[in-house]
């Protein structure tokens, strides 16, 4: 726990240390450790939480009525953040060479790709069924399979111990959140998350470049561009039934 605790100042303070840390493999547990007190903090908070607070139109019903509500929204946060390492690894391995501009235009038709898919499955003129609609939402996704495929287990996990560990600013954020609840200030609240993503960013951004080698501008695509796939992966669950519609807000909420 006394690592896992001088990690988090890392993170809070020093992304390039953070990730240097990252890369020894003693290092995973404690940001396993952090990942598991962002999951768990942030899932409390928000059941403890006013559910119709900041947002009277995104209530969420069961929050209230059902105990368990947030303990089962909770199971869903790890496979989405293997999704967002998964994507994130694909798309450092994409931009790691090539004309910047290039790799840029394929990389933001991919992202939008998923979200074609969902429309044009969303959309009763279009009659695609919902075993085509996996179909194809596979096809976007095995994309990654050329880009991931040879790494090694040294590639991966610096990366994922890093990205584990920099949802500790998550937790950082909730006494902003609390005194925002506890002053019924809509604003302050909406702008302490935003403000809390920004600092996501800007963290994992300069801790990828660190890690990774990627100049700058293509650390922070990287970046931006797994939380829009992360985005994806999320709605398209809920398409096929998997994530139900109430949990996949909470998710989105929180």
């Amino acid at each position: 726990m006394r690592e896992a605790l001088r990690l988090a100042r890392l993170y809070l303070v020093s992304p390039s240390q953070a990730a240097e840390a990252a890369r020894r493999e003693e290092n995973f547990r404690p940001n396993l450790q952090l990942y598991l007190a962002f999951v768990a903090a942030t899932m409390v908070f928000f059941a403890v939480k006013p559910f119709d607070f900041p947002d009277t139109s995104a209530v969420l019903p069961r929050a209230g009525a059902d105990p368990l509500f947030w303990l089962k929204t909770a199971l869903f946060q790890p496979p989405l953040e293997a999704a967002w390492i998964v994507s994130l690894m694909g798309l450092v391995c994409w931009l790691r060479g090539g004309s910047l501009p290039v790799r840029l235009a394929v990389a933001v038709a991919w992202a939008a790709s998923p979200f074609i898919l969902m429309a044009a499955y969303s959309s009763p003129n279009m009659g695609m069924g919902k075993l085509l609609f996996a179909a194809l939402s596979l096809l976007w996704a095995a994309a990654y399979y050329p880009l991931l495929r040879g790494l090694s287990r040294q590639d991966w996990l610096p990366l994922a111990s890093f990205m584990l560990g920099v949802n500790v600013i998550g937790v950082a954020l909730i006494p902003l959140m609390t005194v925002a609840v506890l002053a019924r200030s809509a604003g302050a609240f909406t702008t302490v998350q935003a403000l809390g993503g920004l600092w996501m960013l800007g963290v994992g951004t300069l801790g990828l470049r660190q890690l990774t080698g990627l100049r700058l501008p293509r650390a922070f695509m990287a970046l931006l561009f797994s939380m829009v796939f992360q985005i994806a992966v999320a709605f398209t669950l809920h398409l096929l039934g998997i994530v139900p519609k109430d949990i996949l807000k909470a998710l989105l909420y929180a």
